[in-house]
């Protein structure tokens, strides 16, 4: 393609994957019969947690991920993740989107193919952390290429943003993660929900500004509505991604019954900022339906400020019957376009399965496998980015949960010969044993790790999740950065969500 980014290829029926498709990776097993004892068979032994300081993950050094969200397993939707998600093949326009102004934004990011140039500004990045000795979870160095594309490619700027990202995490989830626990009672007001997926199979979330309850605003209580928002998108990262095929969502809202002046700009800022600083690139577009007329007119006003970037992003539709050219009817509730009756449990997600073709008017999938989101493990679902001093395979394989067999043959998907081992009498030992160390320490608080860490995560971890540092090649720091404004925020409707929303 132009920018020398293919959309990824498909899997052939023998399970076999093209040099550059993402491969199916397991991350260690337990020794066949009469084989040589693996890591997996060693006794475990505790070490130090400062044995992580250091490693390497999609070329920056991290630290021990601290944990963000959890979920226990009875409220994981059965059909949070499609098995079509897993050999989707997205269109070159949904992996680089390109404006009629010339400019360009990459949409996937992860377990793909870069283009030489973007290649080379992530080397200068990466160089420049070196430096500096600055060091990054592994989430958020997964992340990288989103903050350099934010940052209009230059290398400095960006790790100034990822590194904000990075405190903001430290000081967001420095008393634990948010739990399903937490946000049960709030969720029920079905202010924030995921209610389906679009035809590119992008989560679809949903924000009814008119069920915040008054009570939230008497108290000045946002924080609840953030807590539900910031839940919602870690779990569309942990359960919802597949890097390389799946790593956008979109976001619905809806205004109905609000007029100008109760428009929840302060909640809707919120969604803005969150989105737009620590979650970059992840909105694929917004959509703002049901406005009143008053509104429709400022936003038609509006529209003529936007950049070409901001017009992709934020769409504002006078007729639900438009997601229809984006979702199938069954993905959507009858008050947004859809067949589907209104939406009543908002959690666990009420996720119906495909078919996910814009406009398709049949039922969904009576006989859908459920929980395919046990395929990937958590280090599966971050994804890596593409590093020129790593094979094609290590750049784009995935990582599996300890599910991931049996998943995968359940939804009649292709099983790489790595993830088992048929010994003759057709014995699976693949995955018996494959919880990787990277989900049990991200699953721990840092005063734990040390107690908690083995050597055989250890080997794990580094030998496989990470990689030991390679010697450097001379990268040019002064990497010129790209010509180009940064994205307007037009702020002369007092900071409106309708404008500020598409900067992200």
């Amino acid at each position: 393609s132009g920018d020398g980014s293919p959309s990824t290829p498909g899997i052939d029926a023998a399970g076999v994957h093209a040099p550059s498709a993402p491969l199916l990776h397991d991350g260690g097993a337990m020794s066949p019969p009469g084989a040589p004892p693996q890591r997996r068979d060693r006794p475990a032994r505790t070490v130090p947690s400062s044995l992580f300081t250091g490693a390497i993950f999609s070329g920056f050094k991290t630290i021990p991920e601290i944990p963000a969200m959890t979920c226990k397993d009875e409220n994981i939707a059965p059909h949070t993740m499609p098995a079509q998600a897993f050999v989707y093949e997205p269109l070159q326009e949904n992996v680089v989107t390109k404006f009629k102004n010339g400019d360009s934004e990459r949409k996937i990011h992860n377990n793909i193919r870069l283009s030489e140039s973007e290649v080379e500004h992530l080397q200068a990045m990466r160089a420049e952390a070196k430096v500096q000795g600055m060091e990054f979870y592994p989430s958020v160095t997964a992340m990288a290429t989103r903050f350099l594309s934010r940052a209009r490619l230059d290398p400095k700027k960006a790790l100034r943003l990822m590194n904000e990202t990075q405190e903001w995490r430290k000081e967001f989830f420095k008393d634990g993660p948010i739990t399903d626990d937490q946000v049960m009672d709030d969720m029920k007001h079905g202010i924030v929900y995921f209610a389906g997926r679009d035809f590119a199979l992008r989560p679809a979330i949903v924000i009814r500004a008119n069920r915040i309850p008054q009570q939230w605003y008497k108290d000045k209580d946002i924080a609840r509505f953030i807590r539900m928002l910031i839940f919602c998108m870690e779990y569309f990262l942990r359960y919802m991604v597949v890097p390389g095929r799946v790593e956008n969502n979109v976001v619905i809202v809806d205004l109905k019954g609000l007029g100008i002046s109760q428009v929840p700009l302060g909640p809707l800022g919120e969604v803005y900022k969150v989105m737009s600083q620590h979650y970059i690139g992840r909105v694929f577009k917004f959509y703002v339906v049901n406005m009143s007329s008053g509104l429709s007119m400022i936003a038609g006003m509006a529209k003529g400020f936007l950049t070409d970037r901001q017009k992709q992003k934020l769409n504002m539709l006078d007729d639900v019957s438009e997601l229809r050219k984006e979702f199938a009817v069954s993905q959507l509730e009858q008050d947004l376009g859809g067949s589907r009756p209104e939406v009543k449990t908002f959690f666990p997600f009420d996720l119906l399965p495909g078919p996910f073709d814009a406009g398709y008017e049949g039922p969904p999938e009576a006989d859908a496998v459920p929980n395919a989101h046990e395929i990937l493990s958590h280090a599966g679902s971050m994804g890596r980015l593409w590093d020129p001093k790593l094979s094609a395979k290590d750049n784009t394989k995935f990582e599996y949960g300890h599910n991931a067999l049996r998943t995968l043959e359940r939804c009649n998907l292709p099983v790489p010969s790595e993830l088992r081992y048929d010994g003759g009498g057709g014995v699976d030992f693949g995955m018996a044993t494959t919880t990787t160390a990277e989900e049990e320490l991200v699953a721990a608080k840092p005063e734990q790790i040390v107690a908690a860490v083995t050597t055989d995560q250890v080997d794990d971890l580094l030998g496989r999740t990470f990689q030991e540092e390679p010697e450097e090649k001379p990268v040019n720091d002064n990497v010129p950065s790209k010509e180009g404004q940064p994205a307007e925020q037009n702020a002369s409707i007092c900071g409106s969500f309708l404008c500020c929303s598409a900067a992200q």
